[in-house]
């Protein structure tokens, strides 16, 4: 005797769970193989030398292509890091005008019009990390540089910065969560012997006697060799921020009413005031790239405030420039096939 034939419906229904079922079997299968086993099946420190050196998403402070974003995508070729350069909306001068003049008469206002430029574009970008809820985020510069070992660099960081804030073990996050800013590329913080710090061997730390910055004479707590983790007091520069998704919120409410001479002297100052939680790695991992002096090259913000004119970019973008406070320059090596050491740098110290 012949099976009873099914109904179209229970035949519709039990193709459906079937399909339900490979559609759940594919999804697991690759959740298993671009994200790994499970929570902690990658170590904190080798997430930390991931294409996005451990954050969530690396994302590019720029007003469009030039040859800082064209030599910045020549280095993280080269690292194999990943980049996104966002496109960054239209400042008018009313609101460069407005945002000048914001809070009391009595408080500190930006001195000139790149400096406000710099801090709304700041403000956008981190607007834009906030409207995708990101976990964590780093900021770059768009003329930003770093050395050629960074993804090493950044494991140890990873080590360091859990060591120092205690962080738990079944916290897997390469950083951990003591901190709402992390400042990686800066041009100063001070670390005295009474600093309390982490140090932590790192080859590619520069020597803190031919380092370059404001804080160079405030170095005799780092030894040669070797670098910082420590709470940021006294940070200035922005080169290379992270934020945390609780930090980005803090920041925005923080610098969004202006009330001081630049973006990071603001951040800067909610740093000293303990208004937002930092974390500082010293010397820096990361600096501006300088092209050659001779060609009159000033920053976009010297630029903005009228203190100098744009060099022409065809007579210095194939001439090799040098990056201070990095042995290594990842520009350079991806550009020109050298290191191109910082002034000092070449120094028997």
């Amino acid at each position: 005797m012949g099976h009873p034939l099914k109904s179209p419906r229970q035949l519709s229904s039990s193709r459906l769970k079937y399909l339900i079922a490979a559609c759940l079997l594919a999804l697991i299968t690759y959740r298993y193989a671009y994200h790994g086993a499970g929570v902690g099946s990658v170590s904190p420190r080798d997430a930390a030398a991931n294409s996005t050196l451990g954050f969530q998403k690396i994302v590019v402070l720029s007003e469009g292509p030039s040859w800082r974003t064209r030599g910045l995508k020549a280095a993280a070729e080269y690292s194999g890091i990943d980049l996104e350069i966002p496109i960054q909306a239209p400042i008018t001068d009313q609101l460069i005008d407005a945002f000048q003049k914001m809070g009391p008469e009595s408080a500190l206002h930006p001195d000139g019009r790149g400096e406000v430029r710099n801090w709304i574009s700041f403000l956008d970008i981190i607007k834009y990390i906030v409207a995708q809820d990101l976990e964590s985020a780093l900021i770059l510069e768009d003329d930003v540089d770093w050395d050629v070992s960074i993804r090493d660099s950044m494991k140890l960081l990873s080590d360091a910065a859990r060591k120092f804030t205690l962080t738990d073990e079944e916290d897997r996050t390469p950083y951990g969560h003591s901190w709402d800013l992390l400042w990686i590329g800066h041009c100063a913080e001070p670390t005295r012997n009474d600093t309390r710090k982490l140090l932590y061997e790192d080859p590619s730390a520069p020597h803190p006697g031919v380092y370059i910055g404001w804080s160079r004479h405030s170095m005799d707590g780092i030894t040669p060799g070797m670098r910082s983790v420590q709470r940021g007091l006294q940070t200035h520069c922005s080169f290379g921020i992270a934020l945390s998704r609780r930090g980005a919120v803090k920041v925005l409410e923080y610098a969004g009413k202006g009330e001081d001479k630049s973006f990071d002297f603001r951040i800067k100052n909610g740093c000293t005031k303990k208004d937002l939680s930092c974390l500082v790695v010293n010397p820096e991992l990361m600096h501006h790239y300088v092209p050659p002096a001779e060609f009159g090259h000033v920053s976009t913000v010297a630029d903005a405030n009228e203190k100098g004119s744009m060099a022409e970019e065809e007579e210095f973008e194939h001439i090799m420039g040098n990056t201070p406070n990095i042995l290594g320059s990842a520009r350079c090596k991806a550009l020109f096939d050298s290191a191109c050491p910082g002034p000092g740098q070449g120094l028997d110290v």
